[in-house]
């Protein structure tokens, strides 16, 4: 409502640097802790941190300077529904490093999201705006001055419209919310132990601490009393792994409890070939059997700017002072569960690939897979704000499959995600600890699995069909 306020009042230029300062702001709030990540991830030089921070911030201040421009030139069009419109058309085609919504902001408000199983985040996205617009425009006719007002009368079919849909909005929700869980305990379960090593960040992946950072999981793993699927997280075996291994080595595979079938760990992988110079490395997760067989691997489909493979490389590593730069890892192909049986295929998420709709989408609808898994590495964050940021966002992957999220991670945040979207428990970030539950395996296709970003394109096309009849209108 302030940002709609004051880009109502100010020349077009500065709506849009006014609506860049307000994006800006938001990121450098939302993603301060990033200026540490670079460093301690990406291995870069002190200058060219803060350099690639402030880039970033500019960057992702652009769509809320994009929406400033275009609303101010447009107005709030019929029913205010135009600055929605354009948010939520934006925020769908615009890349981003961490792809992030407005919706993600109502995450515990379970009844008003749980329709993202039929148009994923970008509905609440929508919501959002509208509702802030028509508040702006009562707020608008309420606190101006007659004389000046330009609607003398409250929006009344504006808030008989957002209002409608937000009470549909709640009301499914909350049908929603009670379907869920009946299909929840009549679908069958599986019992998984996702372990919590915490290994500090400056040991992980010194060779000196290999064994002793091995042996926190394999100790925490034979404490466990059952479970049918053990999961360690992303890169907890810090030892390289042949791509085409068949049988994990002794040294590395954990004593199973009795009654596991399966074990799940992150890697990296390697894959040489005499035809290429250099070997192809993968971040990857590989499933065995309790006799150590190899039964399947994943390899990580969309990898990480800056951390995993370094954009415009050739240029970057022409700068003094910059380390050497290799070529990074390589994208796998997807989407391909692992399969505990021809009834049980996990969906295999690394690091923040559970932030992305359409992989978890791809997952369910072309490969069925019927459980979400998400292993990752969060300590690269340090102790900020960051890992809760990041299992927020991922409980829209649940919601929209409508499927049981379990989150291993190295030191925080591992957690069971329902269904629902509901965070059923956790592990306390910077802590060790095995999280043992029953997830049921939902089956079925939910509408935003099935047709995808439907909404989204709808809204798209509403808003280029508004702006061409609204230009084809100003030259009459």
């Amino acid at each position: 409502m302030p940002l709609l306020w004051l880009i109502d009042r100010v020349p077009l230029r500065q709506a849009f640097l006014f609506g860049w300062l307000a994006g800006a702001v938001t990121n450098l709030v939302g993603f301060y802790w990033l200026n540490y990540t670079i460093g301690v991830f990406g291995g870069f030089p002190h200058g060219l941190i803060e350099l690639i921070f402030l880039g970033f911030i500019a960057y992702g201040g652009l769509p809320v300077a994009l929406f400033a421009l275009i609303t101010r030139f447009h107005g709030t069009g019929p029913l205010g529904l135009f600055p929605a419109l354009a948010w939520v058309a934006i925020e769908f085609w615009f890349p981003q490093l961490f792809p992030w919504h407005l919706a993600n902001s109502q995450a515990y408000f379970l009844p008003l999201i749980q329709w993202a199983d039929l148009v994923g985040p970008y509905g609440t996205s929508f919501l959002l705006v509208w509702i802030n617009t028509v508040l702006y425009k009562v707020a608008e006719t309420s606190l101006r001055p007659q004389a000046v007002q330009k609607e003398p009368k409250p929006p009344m079919r504006e808030l008989a419209s957002v209002g409608a849909l937000l009470v549909c909005v709640l009301v499914y929700g909350a049908v929603k919310l009670g379907t869920v869980a009946r299909e929840i305990q009549r679908a069958p379960s599986l019992r998984v132990a996702a372990v919590q090593g915490n290994i500090d960040i400056r040991t992980k992946g010194d060779f000196t601490y290999l064994e002793s950072n091995l042996e926190t999981y394999k100790k925490l793993t034979a404490g466990i009393e059952r479970a049918d699927l053990i999961i360690w997280p992303e890169s907890a075996v810090e030892a390289w792994m042949p791509e085409d291994l068949r049988r994990l080595p002794p040294e590395i595979m954990p004593v199973l409890p009795d009654g596991t079938s399966f074990f799940l760990f992150g890697v990296r992988s390697v894959r040489e070939s005499l035809d290429v110079p250099t070997p192809t490395v993968f971040n990857s997760a590989y499933l065995v059997d309790r006799q150590g067989e190899v039964s399947g691997r994943y390899h990580k489909q969309v990898l990480l700017a800056f951390g995993e493979f370094i954009p415009v490389v050739s240029i970057l590593s022409k700068l003094p002072g910059m380390p050497p730069i290799g070529k990074g890892f390589t994208p796998g192909e997807g989407p391909r569960t692992l399969d505990l049986s021809p009834t049980v295929k996990l969906a295999t998420l690394i690091c923040y690939e559970d932030l992305m709709p359409w992989v978890s989408r791809r997952f369910v609808g072309a490969a069925q897979a019927n459980l979400l898994i998400n292993l990752t590495n969060d300590a690269w964050f340090g102790r900020t704000v960051a890992p809760w940021q990041h299992v927020n966002l991922a409980r829209w992957r649940a919601i929209e499959t409508r499927r049981a999220l379990v989150r291993a991670t190295n030191a925080g945040l591992t957690s069971v995600i329902s269904p629902t979207g509901e965070i059923l428990s956790t592990i306390p970030p910077f802590s060790t600890g095995v999280l043992t539950a029953e997830v049921p395996l939902l089956h079925g296709e939910t509408p935003y699995v099935r047709f995808g970003d439907w909404f989204s394109w709808i809204v798209t096309a509403s808003l280029l069909c508004f702006l061409v009849v609204r230009q084809f209108a100003a030259l009459f």
